[in-house]
């Protein structure tokens, strides 16, 4: 099904600034969610604590699991949806510049530094730049703490969300790249060298991915980005240590996981956090699909794979 491209238009930036209030308390929120993976670094251990997760199933009888139910069109949204040639992103570009899409919270990276005080830890490449909000404040937190276990404040977002881009994954608003932009010489796309290599070592801690790994080019379409070091996506903390333990891609993951239910979850364990994740088939000839969710849990998040289902992410 083809993308028709819609008209550039700027956008509406005072619905973004009549909410800055309210992103300055969701960075807060967000590096309250990241504080025990930070706790290493800031008593000075650098090890990636993505070398000490355990990987298991479990199984149980989800007879009596209570029921949710939500909108089979929602396929078509969330972290971990796929887009390429095959399955096009259907996000409305116009309802997101509009600030009224339900798939996409378009939040600039300039708000977000304009809420801080003093040297800013990063930059962003225009006033333009931006992601969906949740990936944008996990960004926000990664950036921040390499600035601060480093000293190193040259980093700099050149791409975000951008519905009219040759490679697709950049219309799902959670794709970013990442430059290196020093005060003496010359600017180039990241690479994990030296001490940016804390980057890549701990992305997966904030919910990031490197987007397309070396050796994984069969799943790829041709017009993937050329800043292959440099381009990640948001996941979320669950499926970014899973696919960053096992060295997958995204399209593997995603296949990897059509094999784990409520009754046989993947069960992901990093430090004292554990993730419990399972797919839910899509009721393609119904408006809603409904699934079941382990009893107790009230803490859940869920996200359409573009194509035929649902991935859920239960926080034990």
């Amino acid at each position: 099904m083809a993308v028709q491209k819609k008209p550039r238009r700027r956008p509406r930036y005072d619905r973004l600034l009549v909410t800055g209030i309210l992103l300055l308390v969701c960075i807060l929120l967000i590096s309250g969610c990241v504080k025990k993976m930070k706790s290493k670094q800031d008593s000075g251990d650098s090890e990636n604590t993505i070398q000490n997760i355990t990987i298991t199933n479990e199984t149980a009888d989800a007879k009596n699991y209570p029921k949710v139910s939500i909108e089979t069109s929602k396929v078509h949204s969330g972290h971990l949806i796929l887009v390429n040639k095959a399955f096009p992103c259907q996000i409305d570009d116009e309802a997101v510049k509009n600030g009224t899409s339900s798939e996409i919270q378009f939040v600039t990276i300039k708000s977000i530094l304009d809420t801080k005080n003093g040297a800013k830890p990063y930059t962003a490449s225009d006033w333009e730049v931006g992601l969906d909000r949740v990936a944008a404040l996990a960004m926000d937190s990664w950036f921040e703490t390499f600035s601060q276990t480093t000293g190193i404040h040259d980093l700099r977002m050149i791409g975000g969300y951008k519905p009219e881009s040759i490679d697709p994954d950049f219309q799902t608003g959670r794709t970013l790249t990442i430059g290196i932009f020093p005060e003496t010489g010359s600017s180039y796309a990241y690479r994990p060298e030296g001490e940016y290599a804390w980057l890549s070592e701990h992305a997966s801690e904030y919910g990031f991915v490197l987007r397309y790994p070396e050796g994984k080019d069969d799943y790829f379409d041709d017009d993937i980005t050329e800043r292959r070091t440099a381009t990640f996506r948001y996941v979320g903390i669950a499926p970014a240590a899973y696919m960053t333990s096992r060295n997958i891609c995204l399209e593997e993951f995603l296949q990897e996981i059509r094999q784990y239910s409520i009754s046989n979850m993947l069960v992901v364990k990093t430090g004292s956090d554990s993730f419990g994740m399972y797919y839910v088939p899509a009721d393609l000839h119904s408006e809603t699909t409904s699934f079941a969710i382990p009893s107790n849990q009230s803490s859940y998040e869920i996200s359409g794979n573009n194509a035929d289902g649902f991935i859920v992410t239960i926080y034990q």
